[in-house]
């Protein structure tokens, strides 16, 4: 009986995850390849301002998927949310 939950579960994990990355292909005009390139770990809290920025936690691990013009990077949350943060508030060891 638990195996159909897990299933049910992951399916439903696989389209808010396919769902976030066509908001985030639209939102950010992406229409290169989505690979990871980093991983990072958010030293800090930080909420997000605007739709397009990551909210992190401190202590949690990002893929980081492309590097922008400044102090930003598009990084990827383990939901599958993408977003700005900012490098100084990652650490990259």
């Amino acid at each position: 009986r638990s195996i159909f939950k897990v299933k049910k579960s992951n399916t439903e994990k696989s389209k808010k995850m396919e769902k976030e990355e066509k908001f985030f292909r639209e939102t950010f005009m992406y229409d290169k390849e989505i690979n990871v390139i980093n991983t990072a770990t958010a030293e800090c809290s930080v909420p997000s301002k605007r739709r397009v920025d990551l909210p992190v936690t401190a202590g949690e691990q990002l893929d980081v998927i492309d590097v922008t013009e400044g102090n930003a990077v598009i990084c990827r949350n383990s939901e599958g949310r993408y977003g700005y943060v900012l490098v100084e508030h990652l650490n990259f060891r």
